[in-house]
């Protein structure tokens, strides 16, 4: 969605969370130039900019703006909340943008000719030719493009039109707005439905929920879904084993909308799944299906090469497979990366690419793994253009369940309890399951040492000195290394 903001609003908006996440505090020249890599004088207009624009907008007016020397300063005098304000920043943004006006017109009617959208949109028709031209290069990544010669004017398969839109409204409004809601008003009336929900789930899941319901009533009628048998039996056992879905079927006019609905779900919304519930499901996913028979088999050498100390619990493996095979769908029958589950599609591809190479670097074995994974197993039934995709989804679920450890060794020889006192601190500071101490010292990954003896440091190995155990400036940069220890640990 950030596509559809200039630089500069990006960096107004940008500007505008460091203030407002810093109520009533002053933010300096320095830190905001460093943090958004601008000249003082663009921040100074970047300042001026911001206050206008709020300052006309009648939901945003309430906040101060404060000017002082060497820095600058909001106040909230709105009852609004943070995360609030600056999604309304951002909407009032992307309502300025051509692009997302086009997107906001073509799903709302149809135009027989590109000079009706021209004339709505106050646009010359060459200039117009020239957005969606940029645009439709955007949508790729959903594999649906702008075009004037059908009943609408976004074109593509309905499973790629379901999601667009949901990732176009919820992205937009955020929940600040909800489309649909005279096709809603009758659904949620169920004081019972109303009541699991809430009992459940936050308010934002719920309003993502209503998104959806309103996205598919809009459409199943004109449009209806057809899934293929492979993904319907993959889909299954979701009508049975989650709430949500029992809660919401009797919306739906076919058993493949509802399928499809509740893939939705899993795409959009994180954990709307219990621990418990993806437990079940891994019970009862098909094994008759090459996607499921897939995962089990990446999800069962995943575990031997990194868990080889000890096996996942049920709730790891279980998580695991659930995201893998989610993904492995995206990619067989959406076409679609299946990181895009986990960002946003429509950005820079670029940049995007350069982030996640830059990421995956950071975690070699996940790389080595996947590749020889590859090249031993050719059944596994992914096409290969999507290697790199599935290879970032392992490596941020490595991240996600597996626990990272170091050793420690410390030697603190002035006075005899030294060494059990910055042990036991240690252990409640981090998860004794990720620090483990050792009497070996070139077997630690970091030493924590109270004198300058020679040793024989192993290669990347951390040497920390203490001064005293009791300095608590010495703790705030020891717990700073380790952290760094355990972020960089592989």
């Amino acid at each position: 969605m950030e596509f559809f903001l200039n630089d500069k609003n990006k960096k107004k908006i940008e500007l505008f969370k460091e203030l407002i996440f810093k109520d009533g505090e002053k933010v300096s020249f320095t830190y905001l130039q460093h943090y958004l890599d601008i000249s003082l004088s663009t921040l100074k207009r970047y300042f001026n900019e911001l206050e206008a624009d709020i300052q006309k907008n009648e939901d945003l007016n309430k906040i101060v703006f404060e000017r002082s020397t060497g820095g600058f300063q909001l106040n909230n005098h709105s009852s609004f909340k943070i995360n609030y304000l600056v999604v309304h920043l951002r909407l009032h943004y992307l309502n300025e943008s051509l692009q997302f006006k086009i997107i906001s017109s073509v799903l709302t009617r149809s135009y027989l000719t590109a000079d009706e959208l021209a004339e709505d949109l106050y646009v010359s028709i060459p200039y117009l030719y020239k957005q969606i031209t940029v645009l439709n290069e955007q949508l790729k990544s959903f594999h649906i493009k702008v075009v004037f010669h059908s009943n609408e004017n976004l074109c593509g398969e309905e499973k790629h039109m379901r999601m667009f839109c949901f990732y176009f409204y919820w992205n937009a409004y955020r929940g600040i707005i909800i489309p649909f809601e005279a096709e809603l008003s009758c659904m949620f009336t169920c004081q019972d439905i109303i009541n699991n929900l809430e009992k459940r789930y936050p308010s934002s899941v719920i309003k993502r929920i209503k998104l959806m319901l309103g996205i598919t009533i809009m459409r199943q009628y004109k449009y209806s879904i057809k899934l293929p048998n492979e993904v319907k039996n993959i889909l299954r056992p979701f009508e049975i084993t989650t709430e949500i879905s029992m809660l919401v079927k009797r919306y739906f006019t076919s058993e493949d909308e509802h399928l499809f609905f509740n893939l939705m779900l899993r795409s959009f919304i994180s954990d709307i799944d219990s621990s418990q519930e993806k437990i079940n499901l891994f019970n009862m996913f098909p094994r008759s299906s090459s996607l499921v028979l897939s995962s089990e088999l990446l999800v069962n050498e995943y575990e031997k090469k990194f868990y080889s100390s000890a096996a996942m619990t049920p709730k790891q493996k279980a998580s695991i497979f659930y995201y893998v095979l989610i993904g492995l769908v995206h990619s067989t029958f959406f076409e679609i990366n299946p990181m895009y589950f986990f960002r946003q599609v429509m950005i820079n591809e670029q940049d995007n690419t350069e982030f996640l190479k830059k990421y995956l670097k950071r975690h070699p074995k996940n790389y080595r793994f996947y590749k020889k994974f590859r090249k031993d197993h050719p059944e596994f039934v992914i096409d290969s253009t999507f290697n790199f995709g599935v290879c970032m989804l392992l490596t941020i679920l490595t991240d996600m369940f597996l626990i990272p450890n170091i050793s420690i060794y410390i030697q603190y020889s002035s006075n005899n309890f030294g060494t059990i006192y910055i042990k036991n601190r240690l252990l409640t500071l981090f998860n004794p399951e990720s620090i483990y101490f050792t009497n070996q010292l070139a077997e630690a990954d970091i030493a924590i040492v109270d004198n300058f003896e020679v040793h024989d440091e192993k290669a990347e190995q951390t040497f920390f000195f203490v001064n005293s155990f009791l300095d608590e400036r010495m703790w705030l940069e020891l717990i700073l290394v380790i952290q760094k220890n355990l972020l960089n640990s592989d």
